[in-house]
């Protein structure tokens, strides 16, 4: 994210300082930075980390999720049960209330995967709707990420003093910092979302997002393009304003799209 972008960039410039040529440099950085990061968290998914719900991945189809729900639905009631034993309630009445069924939503179960169902999935257009909301929320985030230090170089670098690629890193970081509070906050809403209108309401609060999100990139792109003249320079504040509120409606996305 944010961190390990303003890390990497400041590395390198620490490495080129110390001699070591671009390409060494920039490959050093990906060596001491993200690579240890990421080996870290994956021996931790591997300690920590269970390969299915049901246990052993060699497992998962042999148990169907619907028994694995209802087995956590029996467990609950057994310790229910065993609760009001000790503490010898005399009425156990219950009263129910009727709950409004939001929506419906198909009780997964495992099955061996064969040619015909696999391609009984892949045509099923619903199959693709996430894949596509998360390359336009996320995937958009990351372009903005990886090329949006080299735009602000290439924007600063001889009109303000002392603007290096480090501090273009620096100012780009902020996007990826964001999603500390974007992305969370982004899947809470779309929860609170469902809880009142159910997956419409997730359905059309991404897609809001999505417009907003593409509308400040339209406009951070015809902005640039109108004020980058020999006599003029974009506003670096303008810049950033703008493309932050894109990357923030694309992670708010993002989180609904996880949600």
């Amino acid at each position: 994210g944010g961190a390990t972008f303003a890390i990497m960039t400041s590395l390198y410039q620490s490495l080129r300082a110390r001699g070591l040529s671009q390409h060494v440099a920039w490959r050093a950085s990906f060596a001491i930075v993200p690579a240890p990061v990421l080996i870290f968290v994956a021996v931790l998914t591997l300690i920590y980390g269970t390969d299915h719900p049901a246990g052993k991945w060699s497992q998962r189809h042999n148990i169907p999720a619907a028994e694995i729900n209802e087995q956590g639905h029996d467990d609950h009631d057994d310790d229910s049960d065993e609760k009001l034993d000790e503490k010898k309630v005399q009425d156990t009445s219950v009263t129910v209330h009727p709950v409004q069924k939001i929506a419906a939503i198909d009780v997964a179960v495992n099955e061996r995967l064969t040619i015909k169902g696999a391609f009984k999935i892949l045509s099923n257009p619903l199959t693709w709707l996430p894949a596509l909301a998360y390359l336009t929320t996320f995937g958009v985030e990351l372009a903005i990420d990886s090329q949006m230090s080299n735009v602000l170089f290439g924007l600063y670098s001889k009109k303000i003093p002392g603007f290096s690629q480090t501090t273009a890193g620096y100012y780009t970081s902020i996007f990826g910092f964001l999603n500390l509070v974007t992305r969370p906050l982004g899947g809470y809403v779309a929860d609170l979302l469902y809880r009142s209108f159910g997956t419409r309401g997730k359905k059309y609060s991404t897609l809001l997002c999505g417009i907003i999100m593409g509308a400040a990139l339209i406009a951070g792109g015809f902005y640039i393009e109108d004020h980058h003249t020999a006599t003029k320079t974009p506003s670096l504040a303008t810049i950033m304003g703008v493309f932050s509120l894109a990357v923030i409606f694309s992670e708010f996305g993002n989180g609904a799209n996880f949600a």
